[in-house]
């Protein structure tokens, strides 16, 4: 016996069960949406990504609400105005604030609201036909997301200022490298030469250790009394020094004193007059040796007298030089200040 399907029933079965199922997400949305619903505005200072009317409202981690309603901000279009519905319990004060829960996986968002102290006033109610408002703050991922378009920009900048770096400098960038293959493969053709310089450079640090622990010796070895006992001879020394210097500069004083007094000025008068006469006995003697010299094979006759008369003329003058010099030995301030000045020689 044949069975034969009844596509009538089949289908008004199919009906039902989408009926069923309409009228069970209907139930299921009426149970979570009876009762009384108390509104508010959240204002949003930038935008809000993910969030739609329908999104869920919580308080402090727990469903309250939803959103009904999403428009800018008439007199700042910047600022975004969701509309939520929570319930009257749910304890919405003046210190309640409101904060954006974006969910990275899905980028759907939510409304959380931060409940405030239980002493905070109730939230202020606003001319008819306004809704309170509730100002929110940036969430933590949205701030993160805005961070990070920020950071991916700064990247993007320095990625496309590298690149153009790079690209205005690519000769030099190419000479470069070109020149450090140069010079490592000259360091590789003098390996054994590097190495010996490495060697000569650690003996010689070697030999600059064994210099200085000498010194350390020759240091230690010196006697600390001795230092200091030389440091104290050579302080007295300078302290010496110092008070010889005014006593140098006592006889600077007075020796300036003299040139510029009078009695000075008469000192070196004398004193040129005395050179000026010593020069001329000189120069008469330079004539008589001349003289002298040729007559020399005249030695009797007037010859004769001639030398008598030169060596009485020379007694007479030295007599007068020694008579000076002896004035000068006895009594040189009178020499100096007003004594006699020295005879004048006259030829003959």
């Amino acid at each position: 016996m044949e069975t034969r399907a009844n596509y009538t029933i089949i289908g008004l079965f199919t009906l039902l069960v989408v009926a069923a199922g309409f009228a069970f997400v209907w139930w299921f949305n009426g149970s979570a949406s009876r009762g009384p619903r108390t509104l508010y505005d959240v204002v949003f200072n930038g935008p809000v990504s993910g969030l739609q009317t329908g999104s869920a409202v919580t308080f402090n981690g727990i469903p309250v609400g939803e959103v009904t309603g999403l428009r800018l901000d008439a007199l700042d279009p910047r600022r975004v105005v969701a509309t939520i519905a929570v319930q009257p319990t749910t304890p919405v004060k003046s210190d309640t604030r409101a904060q954006l829960n974006a969910q990275v996986l899905t980028g759907l968002a939510s409304v959380g609201l931060v409940g405030g102290l239980a002493s905070a006033e109730p939230l202020q109610t606003p001319a008819e036909g306004q809704l309170p408002r509730i100002e929110a703050d940036t969430g933590a991922v949205q701030d993160l997301v805005q961070g990070a378009k920020q950071i991916m920009g700064r990247v993007d900048d320095v990625v496309r200022r590298v690149d153009d770096l790079l690209r205005d400098n690519q000769g030099k960038i190419t000479s470069v490298i070109d020149n450090v293959d140069k010079f490592t493969t000259v360091l590789g053709n003098n390996a054994d030469n590097i190495n010996g310089l490495l060697n000569d450079v650690g003996a010689a640090a070697r030999r600059i250790d064994q210099l200085a622990a000498n010194l350390d010796k020759t240091v230690q070895a010196v006697d600390p009394e001795k230092v200091r006992s030389t440091v104290n001879d050579i302080s007295g020394f300078t302290s010496r020094l110092g008070t010889m210097s005014d006593k140098v500069d006592t006889i600077l004083d007075n020796v300036n004193a003299l040139t510029t007094s009078e009695e000075g000025k008469g000192m070196f008068n004398e004193i040129s007059s005395a050179a000026a006469e010593v020069r001329k006995l000189a120069a008469n003697l330079d004539v008589r040796t001349a003289e002298l010299t040729k007559n020399l094979n005249q030695f009797t006759g007037p010859g004769l007298r001639q030398y008598e008369a030169l060596a009485a003329d020379g007694r007479r003058t030295l007599a007068e030089i020694e008579r000076v010099f002896r004035n000068l030995e006895r009594n040189p301030r009178q020499f100096i200040f007003g004594g006699s000045s020295v005879p004048s020689y006259t030829g003959r």
